[in-house]
């Protein structure tokens, strides 16, 4: 298992170096006629093509909602997302987004150390706090939904994935800050931490 880790994370980086090529395009949303922003990544270690909604899913289900109850925050963010709802939410032929694919997302981008500068939006995150969006993944700022209120928004961002954790009653998720005070040294890195299902977060999709 170890010598399986090391094999794919040479192959990572040898790919890293060389550049990751991604293709574009779109996908319309049958249940309510939305269109969103997909790019596409080959798996180094697979040579499969991975495709991922460029934006946060913006679908309206029980267990979602919109940052402080505004719709302008909705329309630019997507919506955010308890756990079960989260995993109900993506259209026909996607999926949320797994833990395992989380991972190797982040990898290709340059591990959890690097790979929020390469995630984030150009713009959205406060004090200076911007990614290059090299990856074409566009991640923004929404923050997320928790004790009764919503907080963080242009500070965080935080995702789902659909792979429990080990603890009852919390699952695993992904985020990036904006870095920070002062170095901002946080502002390239990505995070992996388990937590509340109750909590509501953003959510892409990957295709089937």
């Amino acid at each position: 298992m170890i010598k399986q880790h090391i094999v794919r994370l040479l192959i990572i980086f040898l790919f890293t170096q060389a550049g990751i090529a991604q293709t574009t395009g779109t996908f319309t949303d049958a249940r309510d006629g939305q269109k969103y922003k997909t790019v596409s990544y080959t798996d180094p270690l697979t040579g499969e093509k991975v495709t991922w909604m460029a934006q946060n899913l913006n679908f309206k289900i029980q267990g979602s909602y919109a940052y402080d109850e505004k719709e302008e925050n909705q329309k630019k963010l997507g919506l955010l997302y308890t756990w079960e709802a989260a995993k109900k939410a993506c259209p026909k032929g996607w999926h949320l987004a797994t833990d395992a694919e989380w991972s190797a997302l982040v990898a290709q981008f340059g591990g959890t150390d690097k790979a929020g500068e390469a995630l984030k939006s150009v713009e959205g995150w406060m004090e200076g706090g911007n990614g290059t969006n090299s990856s074409g993944f566009n991640g923004l700022p929404g923050g997320i939904g928790r004790n009764n209120g919503y907080e963080v928004r242009s500070v965080m961002g935080f995702w789902w994935t659909s792979t429990p954790s080990a603890e009852e009653g919390k699952a695993w998720g992904w985020n990036f800050s904006y870095g920070g005070p002062g170095e901002k040294p946080l502002r390239t890195k990505a995070f992996r931490f388990d937590s509340s299902v109750a909590h509501a977060k953003s959510v892409r999709c990957v295709r089937d």
